[in-house]
């Protein structure tokens, strides 16, 4: 019989395994809907434009309305957006196939401890941060092109809740997972379940 502490760890398993299978099969089914649905509408996006004196004003953002039809046409069409769509597609398929491996630790928890970490942890970790860096790095991105360009620039720009809500999963994943493996670190270096 394993312990309140193990079942921990597997219920944060399986928590993760379903997160990930379900993350990696909206994503692989239709990411235009998934980016659809997180976007920010054109009517209430606004962006900070910098002028060249240094002064920031606020402007209507400047969007292009695509249908699904016009967004997959621009995949086929497009030498760079193609390839990134089915890569797109296949790291998808990779998120559910770690979501998929998070149930072989529900069976044997000692045996499979180090794929816990590796998808539990590590993974999620670097998802996280690598988000959080691309959305605060945008800002200083941008101001470097307006500087370079000499032309007004957005400064910042929302529409990226996809990137954070995303990354706000890893965290909570991350913590939980780190939690449970730290509760049950002295079982398993005794070698109980």
């Amino acid at each position: 019989m394993r312990s309140k502490t193990t079942n921990v760890l597997q219920g944060v398993v399986l928590l993760t395994g379903i997160v990930y299978i379900v993350i990696g099969l909206f994503f692989y089914a239709s990411p235009y809907r998934v980016f659809k649905l997180f976007a920010i509408s054109s009517d209430s996006k606004t962006v900070a434009v910098s002028d060249s004196e240094g002064e920031s004003t606020n402007k209507d953002a400047e969007s292009a309305d695509f249908s699904e039809d016009d967004w997959l046409k621009q995949i086929i069409n497009d030498e760079i957006i193609s390839p990134l769509y089915y890569i797109f597609r296949i790291f998808a398929v990779l998120l559910m196939i770690c979501g998929i491996a998070m149930v072989m630790p529900l069976f044997d928890p000692l045996r499979y401890r180090g794929l816990v970490y590796y998808n539990g942890l590590i993974f999620p970790f670097i998802s996280a941060l690598s988000m959080f860096l691309f959305l605060r790095s945008q800002k200083s991105i941008n101001i470097k092109i307006a500087a370079d360009t000499g032309k007004d620039a957005a400064t910042w720009q929302e529409g990226h809740m996809i990137m954070t809500a995303l990354a706000i999963i890893f965290v909570i994943i991350f913590i939980l997972t780190a939690a449970s493996l730290i509760i049950t670190r002295k079982q398993a270096k005794e070698g109980r379940e």
